[in-house]
């Protein structure tokens, strides 16, 4: 007889932040709280994953499995900040990067490049399509709500139309 073990910390985190008390200090992540996400990833596992973990830091999550669908969701409701993974379906990451800098009405959503690749050349290529951060995959979900709150709080600063 074989034995195996599996051991899921992160599906453990989340079970144990889905049961606390509704009353309990809301996690850290307060500064931009409500602050709209869009995840743009083919991956649908790391994408719902990833909009749980954001979710239970009060971001307001939306999800697209694609360029053309994020394009969409995004015309409706601006994000105030948009993770998108580069190796997309139908059009890349970087395209979709410069089409959100073309609608004027998504010129201030901050967009964060999601990737396997941290080369350089990588990160020049993303500054060019018009991301404002480059990060590698796997991601760091302990390090990313900062993230977000630092690009969102300059966002508010920087886009007065109320949309933080």
């Amino acid at each position: 007889g074989s034995r195996f073990t599996v051991r899921l910390p992160l599906a453990r985190a989340l079970s144990v932040a889905s049961s606390e008390d509704a009353a309990a200090a809301p996690p850290k992540a307060q500064a931009s709280e409500g602050a709209r996400i869009l995840i743009v990833d083919d991956n649908r596992d790391a994408a719902q994953l990833l909009s749980e973990l954001l979710s239970l830091r009060g971001y307001r999550v939306e999800i697209a499995y694609d360029g053309p669908s994020a394009l969409d969701l995004a015309a409706k409701s601006p994000p105030h900040l948009a993770l998108l993974d580069i190796g997309l379906p139908v059009m890349s990451g970087y395209e979709l990067a410069v089409r959100f800098r073309q609608q004027p009405e998504l010129r201030h959503t901050k967009l964060v490049a999601v990737t396997g690749y941290g080369q350089k050349e990588d990160k020049s290529r993303a500054r060019d399509a018009g991301f404002d951060e480059h990060l590698v995959k796997p991601l760091d979900v302990d390090a990313l709500p900062a993230l977000i709150d630092r690009l969102t709080a300059v966002e508010a600063l920087t886009c007065p139309r109320g949309r933080a």
